[in-house]
């Protein structure tokens, strides 16, 4: 059955999060990326768990711009990093607008789309940052969860 479920004053909690930032030049390259982000987890003695996290801000300004984050989190902090990578012990992020979609992969950008609809005619600001966690996948359905920042 498909679905998107939305609620208010969520918190999103990561421990141990690799984090690099994708290029627009890059986003052929993500599947790739991600395997060598995995195995520089495995390289370092620790192991990656949890789904693949997806983090996209819009920046402000007079040329807004999105930038693009891959996120992994490990069983254990790495404190000897690579300079394209970044790592937080802890990330929380509070009182986000929150959408649970299960339904086609090719669709799961609904759930952003409901939480802009639901922001709108509930006249709440969002933060223009939103962190999609790709719970589960397969042919048919994806469990997807979508955290958005209120300002």
């Amino acid at each position: 059955m498909n679905e998107i479920v939305v609620s208010e004053a969520k918190t999103l909690k990561l421990t141990n999060v690799l984090s690099r930032r994708i290029m627009p030049e890059e986003f052929g390259n993500i599947p790739l990326i991600v395997t060598q982000m995995e195995n520089f987890v495995r390289s370092h003695n620790a192991q990656p768990i949890g789904p693949l996290i997806q983090h996209v801000v819009v920046t402000k300004g007079p040329k807004p711009e999105p930038q693009m984050y891959i996120m992994r989190q490990a069983n254990q902090m790495i404190t000897r990093l690579d300079p394209q990578y970044h790592m937080d012990a802890l990330l929380r992020v509070r009182n986000c607008l929150y959408a649970h979609y299960v339904g086609p992969m090719n669709r799961n950008d609904l759930a952003g789309q409901k939480l802009n609809i639901y922001a709108f005619e509930h006249d709440i600001k969002t933060a223009n940052s939103v962190y999609t966690i790709f719970v589960s996948q397969d042919d048919d359905e994806a469990v997807v969860d979508v955290f958005m920042e209120k300002d």
